[in-house]
């Protein structure tokens, strides 16, 4: 956790630049002001993962979630009326950039934590794959699985890594 000084250092460095990133994308002062102080709470509780060179990509990659958070309960509670904005799908697949090259980035020091989280089929299968010499059907016959099955079993933990590592860095 962040001590308070700290926290403020940052907030009055990249507060206004998230808040107008926010309100960018929101049109509504209120829901901007609270993705942006929802994104500094989450910063106080991650922020000790990040390097300093990271932290400004990480709190636009956590406005953007902000926001969408904030377009699903628009959608809700305006019994799906809300219009659809274009810019969002345009934004998210930036943003999807930016998470998987700190997802990536920080994927090694977090290996241990990620491992604790598998089941002991997908152990196994990590422990193959993490050799990085053998190939898939090589790894399917180790398992006694036919190689697409295998292909498909890689997939979902990639998958499944990746998204530990989202919940370990933003959520």
């Amino acid at each position: 956790m962040l001590t308070k000084e700290e926290l403020e250092a940052y907030s009055k460095e990249y507060y206004l630049q998230i808040y107008k990133y926010c309100m960018s994308r929101l049109s509504n002062k209120q829901d901007a002001e609270d993705a942006a102080q929802e994104t500094f709470v989450v910063f106080s509780e991650k922020a000790h993962l990040l390097e300093d060179e990271h932290i400004q990509t990480w709190l636009f990659t956590t406005a953007h979630h902000m926001v969408l958070r904030e377009y699903r309960r628009r959608f809700v509670e305006k019994d799906k009326e809300t219009a659809f904005d274009e810019r969002i799908t345009e934004l998210s697949k930036r943003e999807a950039t930016l998470e998987e090259n700190l997802v990536d980035y920080y994927f090694e020091r977090f290996t241990g934590e990620i491992y604790s989280r598998l089941t002991d089929k997908e152990k196994e299968l990590f422990d193959l794959c993490s050799e990085g010499n053998l190939r898939t059907s090589e790894i399917a016959q180790i398992l006694g699985v036919d190689s697409r099955t295998c292909s498909m079993r890689k997939k979902r933990l990639n998958e499944k890594c990746k998204e530990i590592m989202l919940e370990i860095l933003f959520y």
